[in-house]
């Protein structure tokens, strides 16, 4: 059996983290990832949702929060996952359940290039509240006080 620790690292784009969470591997049981709310997440889910049985070629999200707080977990398949913060962008391959991206509030968040088997398990900081959503990019970039084109 072998144990891994929950680590994080930091990217480029303002408060968001890759984290690699506990796991454990049991070649003859399988394997288990784990988290413990208040302990492993960087806030207190208040909402779950699922994505799934996105169509080839679709994208998911593309918005940014004012105040909500978001961890994703790909728990089946592939995604790709960028991240922007109006002054920076990454773009994270997620493939593994026990790899998870933190997406503090005003982060512009899109999901594409999904497997046909692709589930993505997002933990919320806030209950669903249409007013937190900022859909138009232009609108988040003035808000976010982006002065410079990101290329």
């Amino acid at each position: 059996m072998t144990i891994t620790e929950a680590t994080s690292r930091r990217c480029p784009v303002r408060g968001v983290r890759l984290y690699q969470m506990r796991h454990i591997e049991e070649p003859e049981r399988g394997n288990l990832t784990v988290g413990e709310f208040g302990r492993d997440l960087p806030f207190l889910p208040e909402r779950f949702f699922i994505t799934y049985g996105i169509p080839t070629g679709r994208t998911r999200g593309a918005h940014a929060h004012r105040e909500c707080e978001q961890f994703v977990l790909c728990v089946r398949g592939r995604c790709s996952l960028e991240v922007d913060d109006g002054a920076s962008r990454e773009v994270f391959r997620l493939n593994r359940p026990n790899t998870g991206l933190y997406i503090p509030p005003m982060v512009w968040a899109t999901e594409f290039n999904h497997t046909a088997d692709a589930a993505l398990l997002i933990f919320a900081s806030h209950p669903y509240e249409p007013g937190d959503y900022i859909h138009d990019y232009g609108v988040f970039r003035a808000l976010a006080g982006a002065t410079t084109p990101l290329g």
